[in-house]
């Protein structure tokens, strides 16, 4: 029972962080008192999210090996899902 009730606090501090940080996004420029790490992050989070930024080279390597193993498994997987009649 103690478990099950850290748990739902640690759920609840991520779900509170994250409205705060969009609570944030959504009052327009950053004030000067923001870091520019920050400043830069969340806008490189905002391309990415928006589909406006290149893949993460680390991210398209993943894939390409995940496409590698696949092609030696045998088995045919062109990523689309089955067709049901």
């Amino acid at each position: 029972m103690a478990f099950a009730t850290i748990m739902m606090l640690v759920i609840l501090g991520i779900a509170l962080a994250i409205i705060a940080i969009v609570a944030i996004g959504m009052q327009g420029n950053p004030r000067p008192a923001n870091s520019p790490k920050v400043r830069k992050a969340m806008a490189s989070t905002a391309k990415h999210l928006n589909g406006e930024a290149p893949p993460p080279p680390g991210l398209v390597t993943f894939f390409g090996d995940l496409r590698i193993k696949s092609a030696s498994s045998g088995v045919e997987n062109t990523g689309e899902q089955p067709k049901v009649s």
